[in-house]
């Protein structure tokens, strides 16, 4: 009879374990894990571009339409792939709404970057769609 009770009770603690850890594993919950490589080579372009576009001499600029550029940097450093120093930060990083929109959008343009040539201007299609995400 004790060893029926202590079977019942290990039966249940199997089930209610399995339970729990089914639970977990909640396909609601999104992962915006990314490799090291990826976010390497995502940091590379970013910063060129970014530099590249600092260097233009652009007076018209869109203010009003999101940056795929700023929004992958802020992600960047959120992700600790770019160091930079608190006093360094750009102030748009700070102003940046971390959702699932821009960790979505961040993590499409980074495998996008991923794919392509940094030696040449085979990333340029990659700002596009980001940009179209970010809207």
């Amino acid at each position: 009879m004790k060893q029926m009770v202590s079977l019942k009770l290990l039966l249940i603690t199997l089930i209610l374990s399995g339970t729990l850890i089914g639970c977990s594993n909640n396909a609601t919950q999104h992962s915006y894990e990314l490799d090291y490589f990826t976010l390497g080579h995502s940091a590379v372009f970013t910063q060129r571009e970014l530099i590249n576009s600092l260097l233009e001499d652009s007076t018209d600029s869109e203010e009003t339409s999101p940056d795929p550029l700023l929004n992958s940097y802020c992600d960047l450093i959120d992700r600790r792939t770019i160091y930079v120093t608190e006093e360094n930060i750009p102030q748009q990083c700070n102003d940046w709404a971390i959702n699932h929109k821009t960790r979505s959008c961040a993590k499409q343009f980074h495998k996008c970057v991923k794919m392509c040539s940094l030696r040449s201007n085979d990333c340029q299609p990659c700002i596009g769609p980001s940009k179209e995400c970010l809207e």
